[in-house]
């Protein structure tokens, strides 16, 4: 299963309906996150990591 499906499963699992995909990004209340491999062997964990994608902010024009 690829990380995109895992992604989706998890995010439905959560009860969240309200999401998009952009540039393999997912995008969560105007959010970007990388979607990215978890190995932290836990018995419970779906194999993905979400990791919050920093913004660069545009200049203001005044």
């Amino acid at each position: 299963m690829s990380l995109k499906a895992r992604a989706v499963e998890k995010i439905e699992r959560s009860g969240i309906s309200n999401y998009a995909f952009d540039d393999d990004q997912l995008i969560l209340c105007g959010v970007r996150y990388a979607l990215n491999p978890c190995a932290c062997g836990a018995p419970d964990c779906d194999g993905v990591a979400l990791q919050r994608v920093s913004q660069v902010s545009s200049p203001t024009l005044q």
